[in-house]
């Protein structure tokens, strides 16, 4: 193995380990973004997850919904690997993609799902690419899909953004005099090229309008966090 492949399987591995101490209410907004998918719970729903990472929402996926078959999408295939090794369990339902989202063709051969789900992904992408994904989406859902994403969003008020920035620094600490994490693996983590992309930040009114324009109907925001907010929306019947 040569030095770049281990150190990006390093920085996978200090990831995977440290996410929940990175993003405040990580696993609070999976539980609402599960909750927000009103189907029956034996009914085989087939699931677009946009970015699957190691695969922490679809194993919540699959809690409420074992007969689920969920299409993890991801533009690395390190992480890909990752995902399937923790989703053992639910072999053959759990079907990783390779895929890069800033290509239209990212939704070929999905359709047609029950929901397209995103957690934490969508904010790496260019504000027209984003925008440009949402009307993908939607051709790729069937009647009364649903859209399902959670993400960072920017605020005029920038004390949300002091008190946001607290909060993730006392996570952290706490995490440390705890004996979770190390100071060397923060800064390690902070210094890794996973978390060093770029964000591009949108306002909460500009995806919501975004998802109109597409197409989508019953738009809601079910949860907000200082900066992170969950948006659900259901694909109309005409």
């Amino acid at each position: 193995m040569n030095d770049k492949k281990q150190t990006q399987l390093e920085e996978i591995d200090l990831l995977e380990s440290l996410y929940e101490y990175v993003i405040p209410k990580f696993r609070e907004a999976h539980d609402i973004m599960v909750s927000m998918l009103d189907f029956p719970r034996e009914e085989r729903i087939r699931v677009a997850e946009l970015g699957c990472g190691f695969g922490e929402l679809s194993r919540r996926i699959y809690e409420f919904f074992p007969e689920a078959v969920i299409m993890g999408l991801d533009n690395r295939t390190e992480i890909l690997d990752r995902a399937l090794e923790n989703l053992q369990d639910f072999k053959g339902q759990f079907i990783p993609m390779h895929k890069d989202l800033n290509d239209p063709k990212w939704c070929s051969n999905l359709g047609p799902l029950h929901a397209v789900m995103s957690s934490f992904t969508l904010d790496y992408l260019e504000t027209d690419r984003h925008r440009d994904l949402i009307s993908e989406a939607i051709e790729e859902l069937d009647t009364d899909g649903r859209w399902i994403s959670c993400e960072f969003f920017s605020t005029e008020d920038n004390r949300i953004n002091r008190v946001f920035h607290d909060i993730e620094v006392n996570i952290i600490q706490n995490a440390m005099v705890q004996g979770k994490v190390s100071k060397e693996q923060i800064e390690s983590l902070t210094e890794s090229n996973i978390l060093r992309q770029q964000h591009y930040v949108c306002e909460i009114n500009e995806k919501i309008e975004w998802l109109k324009n597409a197409g989508f109907e019953e738009i809601e925001m079910p949860w907000r966090f200082l900066n992170i907010a969950i948006l659900t929306a259901k694909k109309g019947k005409n």
